[in-house]
């Protein structure tokens, strides 16, 4: 009789770990999903337009993609350095990512900045992600909005690390007579040794502007 009771506990204790541990895991999925909306928020949609402007099909975007598909440690002997390596990127994401047409070779990271204030999580991920592309050679570039705005701006940002983009010259007009207006660099007079803008039609037109240099928006 006892043997019996011995054996009918370890049954119902077998039962209750196979409910607890093995049952639901493998029981079906009924619960409800739904899809979400944008993958992006407006902030980065503006951006991510801008950077499709820019870059005119010389390169491919990937946007939100996950860090440890573009970047991996280092083999190491200490196999837990390793590991430990690989957790600190394991579930982060990278911004955007430019990649050549046809191989996919990935050119540069780009890290947006929406805005938001700077917290230690924040400072954090700065800190890591500036360590692995660093450490990885992958040219890091930091964007904010104000790029979704300047389009040839960005273009030539992007230009010192994608060589199959072309930078097209601005062109100025002439607020007189509308003529294309180029950069001189002044002899003598208010522009003597700076440079400046002069109508194309000089002496015709003797409109001139200064000279201003650009500003960096990151």
């Amino acid at each position: 009789m006892q043997s019996v009771a011995i054996l009918l506990f370890i049954l119902v204790t077998v039962f209750i770990i196979y409910q607890k541990y093995f049952a639901k895991r493998y029981a079906p999925i009924t619960y409800p999903y739904k899809k979400v909306g944008s993958l992006m928020g407006s902030k980065e949609i503006a951006f991510y337009n801008a950077l499709i402007a820019a870059l005119d099909n010389r390169a491919i975007v990937f946007s939100k993609v996950h860090m440890a598909d573009v970047i991996m440690p280092v083999p190491n002997k200490d196999k837990k350095k390793w590991l430990a390596a690989f957790n600190k990127i394991a579930r982060k994401h990278l911004d955007f990512v430019i990649c050549r047409p046809g191989t996919l070779e990935v050119m540069c990271i780009i890290e947006f900045d929406n805005g938001k204030e700077l917290n230690k999580t924040k400072a954090e991920r700065e800190k890591l992600l500036m360590h692995v592309c660093k450490t990885s050679g992958i040219p890091l570039i930091g964007a904010n909005e104000k790029y979704a705005y300047q389009v040839g701006r960005l273009r030539k940002v992007l230009a010192e690390y994608i060589d199959t983009l072309e930078i097209e010259p601005e062109v100025r007009f002439c607020k007189e007579c509308q003529s294309p207006m180029v950069v001189k660099v002044g002899v003598q007079g208010a522009y003597k040794g700076k440079r400046y803008y002069a109508c194309s039609r000089y002496p015709n037109c003797k409109h001139t502007e200064d000279f201003i240099e650009e500003i960096n928006w990151s």
